[in-house]
C-alpha cells in the first residue's frame, strides 16, 4: 500500500524496481547486482528478468551474460515523444508567423499515410484559405506541407502513400510521377517546399518541415496567402519558417548533427 492505501501490484513493483536499477552509470548489470540491488533472491529476480525478456524490455549480452535495458523501451520513448501537443508546442510559433507577415499560418501532421491540418491561425484581415480547414486531410501531392512530408518517406511507403493516384485540383495541380519525384528530390535538397495555385487557385504556401528525436519527419509549418504577397516576401519567409521549424523540433528532441 502506498500513502494514499491504493493497492499496488508486488510483482510489477519489482519488476519496475528492476528496471530502475539501470541507469547512465549502471547500463548493464549482472543477475547477482541486480538482486543485491533489489533486495530479492536469485530465483525471483532471474524469473521477473525472464518475462521482461520476453517482452523485450530488458535485454541479454550472450557473451557476458550480463542485463540491459530492452529495444522496446525505444519504441515506447518514441510513441511518448510524438504524444507531445503540436498543437500546444507549435502554437507560440503561429503567434509569431502571423503577426509578422499578416498571413494565414497553419501546423499540420503526418498520421496513417495522411496529412492533416491540426492547428490554424489568421490575421484580422487574412487572405481566406479554403482548403486548410483544421481537421481536414490534405491532398498530399498538392499542398506545400505535403510534399515537403512525402519527400521524405520511403520508395515503399511513398509508394503506398500515392497509390491512389494524382488528382488533378487545378490546371498547377502536378500530375504526372515522374514530375512529382522531381520536386521532391528538390525539396530535399533545399529544405522547405512551395505551393503554387496548385490545391487552390490564387494561394500560394511555404512549408517547412517539423522533426522528432529521431530526425524523422512528421509535421510543418506553414504561411499561406495571396500569390502576389507571398512571392514578394518568399526568401525572409523561407527563412523564418526554417527557424521556426528548427525550434518546434528541438522541443521535440531533435539535435541536427
Amino acid at each position: 500500500m502506498n500513502n494514499n492505501n491504493q493497492r499496488l501490484i508486488q510483482s510489477v513493483q519489482r519488476a519496475i524496481q528492476i528496471i530502475d536499477c539501470f541507469d547512465s552509470m549502471d547500463k548493464q548489470l549482472s543477475l547477482s547486482e541486480i538482486s543485491e540491488r533489489v533486495g530479492l533472491n536469485i530465483s525471483t529476480v532471474h524469473g521477473i528478468l525472464q518475462t521482461l525478456l520476453f517482452y523485450s524490455y530488458i535485454d541479454k549480452a550472450p557473451e557476458s551474460g550480463r542485463y540491459k535495458l530492452g529495444l522496446k523501451f525505444l519504441e515506447k520513448g518514441i510513441l511518448v515523444s510524438e504524444s507531445l501537443d503540436l498543437r500546444e508546442v507549435g502554437h507560440p510559433y503561429l503567434k509569431i508567423i502571423t503577426e509578422k507577415y499578416q498571413e494565414t499560418s497553419h501546423l499540420c501532421l503526418y498520421q496513417h499515410g495522411g496529412v492533416y491540418c491540426i492547428h490554424k491561425m489568421e490575421p484580422p484581415q487574412g487572405y481566406l484559405i479554403m482548403s486548410s480547414k483544421v481537421g481536414r486531410k490534405l491532398p498530399i501531392h498538392a499542398t506545400a506541407s505535403g510534399k515537403v512530408i512525402i519527400s521524405h518517406l520511403s520508395e515503399s511507403e511513398l509508394n503506398k502513400v500515392l497509390s491512389p493516384g494524382l488528382t488533378k485540383m487545378t490546371e498547377n495541380t502536378i500530375t504526372q510521377l515522374d514530375r512529382l519525384h522531381q520536386c521532391l528530390a528538390q525539396i530535399r535538397q533545399q529544405g522547405f517546399s512551395v505551393e503554387d495555385e496548385e490545391a487552390e487557385l490564387g494561394a500560394y504556401s511555404i512549408a517547412a518541415p517539423i522533426r522528432n528525436h529521431q530526425g524523422r519527419v512528421f509535421g510543418t509549418i506553414s504561411l499561406s496567402g495571396p500569390v502576389v504577397r507571398i512571392k514578394a516576401n518568399k526568401d525572409l519567409i523561407v527563412s523564418d519558417l526554417l527557424e521556426l521549424a528548427g525550434n518546434i523540433s528541438l522541443e521535440f528532441g531533435y539535435h541536427q548533427t
